[in-house]
């Protein structure tokens, strides 16, 4: 029996063992845990305190630098009044200092010597206790005014030797920037200069004092080496965190604590600043213990709650893993469907473009042939009535009447140009933007107003108009949908400025080979933008429509086109306010050139031509046109009978119809220019293809006029060849 017993107390013992050994194994691990848990959270407190002093740092290099730009901004002003009045008079401070009174305090002119010359408020310079050099001529400064207030003061050395600062506010922007970042209990942020000079603290008798022998003149008593050590490493501007002993200067007794600093440089120029958080180690240390055994209880809880859903989430899985396969199965047969639903419609769309843009084609041909014979024969009325009589200005009714259907045809023409012309030539701004608005006044509704604003006369760029019109026609189009269905106005003005204009807003590097600028503005009175949409609305692919009402690349398609223009293109806006776009393109001095007719004298010698159309009509009225000047003009209706008339008599021009009878023209010249070398080649067309450019680039042609056509046309094609040659 005793030995049972003993067995037993052996036993027991053995188990009281193994439990403890356990619960050791236990605490160790848990301790061991909690360790790694305090260092980690310790560490990420570390790591967003440093964060915080950058983000600081950047926002302070930020600031001074915006106040730098205004610095020079001021000189560069008052040296532009200076040239123009001769004399200095400074009125520009008192405004500036009006507009930025959150933290501009005032601006001060100093001589060489810091004698006072001009002040806003009337305060000059009495103690200097921080110079932050930036650059050569401009430092950073912490100063006592003769208000007996500390400020920052940006100083800037003038070429005359005196000086301008700005004053700003030090309590304003310790107020606005620091104060409101909460570091724990009592934890807060310190700036200081490169030299150890205390610029920003919470406790307003240390600022300009050295944060080491300047608290050791108010704490005699105090044993601030572990600071001084710290302090040390932010002088030679190192970036860091560190634990050291030193006090609560805020409280009244002035305890000593453990505290964590994070420190980082704000580099401004040649110098630096060193912006600084603290915060008491306590602050992270208990709330990291007291979070600890929460999470232990929690992760009691959750062990138990985890152990009862095994078994359920293993049933779950099975189910889940059928499921996820019928749902991924069920996503790509969508987005099949979806990618086939999309490519119907955007086919079906580029087929509708395809037979508008044919339509348009055979439409304006046909138009042309029409127009030609009622501008020629009206022209020729209006020559042989005299004028001030009822029948000439009904024949001159007509020319106008036909002149502008000739511009509509020009305009639905340039809408169907797939290949469209990318030649630039010399173009009337005014004529354009004519054109352009007349286009834009067909597609606007009802309840939009436009109204146009063009002080342009013979003003030219160098460009192509198709690309221009659809310029002002896609930003149009958005300040359309910008009114909605509410009443607006879009307002289009036009007119000549200096490249100085373009200059002032500061967005581009502006050219020096242009002095003259045409600045087109397109105003709406909209819903506007925000600041964020503005940023993007020539990004390709980025719009604001919805349900795929837009593609994204109107805006983008601008911007290329007025790139490629040499210009250049932005847009301001305010949500509810509207929007403007600024469109500058260079202008061309070379003024647009009038066609003018030759006369008989310096054509009638030595000008023979042959035109070949298959349009009695035109024919008839270029034959009575030519005899009127005294021009042989040989017509012929197909490509055979030209070739029968080059071998009959001696042409030195040939004008031909682009196609005739599915035959092109610009073949028929090309068969030419081994024969007849010395004749002069033009193609009248429609619209104006890559074929055409590529066929004068080649000499295949030497020139292409638009239709309709006429004399004058006909003959400055001619001029210009010739003088070109």
């Amino acid at each position: 029996m005793s030995d049972i017993k003993e067995n037993k107390r052996y036993g027991t013992g053995f188990m009281i063992c193994a439990m403890a050994s356990v619960l050791l194994i236990f605490c160790c691990l848990l301790f061991s845990i909690w360790e790694e848990y305090k260092e980690t959270i310790i560490n990420n407190q570390k790591k967003q305190m440093l964060l915080t002093t950058q983000s600081m740092g950047e926002n302070l290099k930020i600031f001074i630098e915006g106040y730098q730009a205004d610095l020079n901004a001021l000189c560069a002003i008052e040296d532009e009044n200076n040239k123009k009045s001769g004399r200095e008079d400074w009125s520009i401070l008192q405004s500036y200092v009006t507009n930025h009174s959150r933290f501009v305090f005032d601006v001060i002119l100093e001589d060489e010597n810091g004698r006072l010359l001009k002040s806003v408020n009337g305060y000059g310079v009495t103690s200097t206790y921080s110079v932050t050099e930036i650059g050569q001529d401009i430092s950073f400064r912490q100063c006592k005014l003769g208000n007996g207030e500390m400020y920052l003061i940006l100083k800037k050395i003038l070429p005359n030797r005196n000086s301008l600062s700005v004053v700003l506010n030090e309590k304003n922007y310790y107020n606005f920037l620091v104060s409101n970042i909460r570091l724990g209990t009592n934890g807060y942020v310190v700036i200081k200069d490169s030299k150890g000079i205390i610029l920003i603290h919470p406790q307003e008798r240390q600022w300009g004092i050295n944060v080491i022998s300047g608290r050791q003149e108010m704490f005699p008593d105090k044993d601030l080496t572990s600071l001084q050590q710290m302090i040390e490493n932010q002088n030679r501007g190192e970036a860091g965190v560190s634990e050291y002993y030193s006090y609560w200067w805020l409280d009244p007794e002035v305890p000593e604590v453990k505290k964590i600093s994070a420190y980082s440089p704000a580099i401004i120029g040649s110098g630096f600043l060193v912006v600084s958080a603290v915060i008491d180690y306590n602050d992270i240390y208990i709330p990291v213990a007291a979070g600890f055994f929460k999470l232990g209880l929690v992760f009691l809880g959750i062990v138990s709650v985890v152990l009862g859903m095994v078994f359920y989430i293993g049933d779950l899985r099975v189910q889940k893993r059928k499921d996820t396969e019928e749902i991924a199965y069920l996503w790509e047969l969508n987005k099949i469907l979806e990618e086939l639903h999309q490519s119907e419609e955007t086919t079906a769309h580029q087929q509708r473009l395809q037979i508008m843009g044919t339509m348009t084609g055979g439409i304006a041909h046909e138009f042309n042939n029409l127009l030609t014979p009622i501008m020629g024969y009206s022209e020729l009325l209006m020559l042989d009535l005299p004028e001030g009589a009822e029948s000439y200005d009904n024949a001159s009714e007509i020319y106008e009447a036909s002149r502008k259907a000739k511009e509509i045809i020009q305009q639905i023409s340039s809408l169907s140009r797939k290949n469209m012309e990318t030649a630039f030539k010399n173009v009337n701004a005014a004529k354009v933007l004519g054109r352009a608005i007349k286009m834009v006044s067909s597609v606007c509704p009802s309840h939009v107003h436009l109204k146009k604003e063009i002080a342009l006369s013979d003003e030219c760029f160098l460009g192509n108009e198709t690309q221009m019109n659809q310029v002002i026609l896609n930003i149009c189009v958005n300040a359309i949908h910008a009114i909605g269905h509410g009443g607006g106005t879009i307002t289009i003005s036009g007119s000549r400025v200096g490249s100085e204009e373009l200059k002032q807003y500061k967005l581009f590097p502006v050219s020096e080979e242009w002095n003259y600028y045409l600045r087109i503005d397109i105003a709406d009175d909209g819903e506007g933008m925000s600041e964020e949409v503005l940023k993007q609305i020539f990004d390709p692919f980025f719009t604001t429509k919805k349900n795929g009402a837009g593609t994204g690349l109107g805006l983008s398609l601008v911007e290329q086109i007025v790139h490629s223009h040499k210009g250049f293109v932005f847009a301001e806006s305010r949500p509810g306010e509207g929007s403007i776009f600024h469109i500058f393109l260079p202008v061309n001095e070379q003024k647009e050139q009038e066609g003018q007719q030759e006369t008989e004298a310096e054509n009638g010698d030595r000008l023979r031509l042959l035109v070949i159309d298959d349009n009695p009509k035109v024919l008839r009225l270029l034959e009575k046109n030519f005899s009127r000047l005294h021009v042989p003009l040989t017509a012929c209706m197909d490509f055979e009978e030209a070739r029968r008339v080059l071998k009959e008599r001696e042409i030195d021009a040939i004008v031909a119809e682009h196609y005739i009878a599915g035959k092109s023209g610009t073949d028929f010249c090309m068969s030419l220019q081994g024969q007849y070398p010395e004749i002069i080649r033009i193609i009248m067309t429609d619209r104006v293809t890559k074929e055409i450019l590529e066929a004068k680039r080649r000499k295949i042609i030497d020139e292409y006029i638009d239709k309709p056509v006429s004399d004058s046309a006909i003959l400055k094609a001619v001029k210009n060849y010739e003088e070109r040659v």
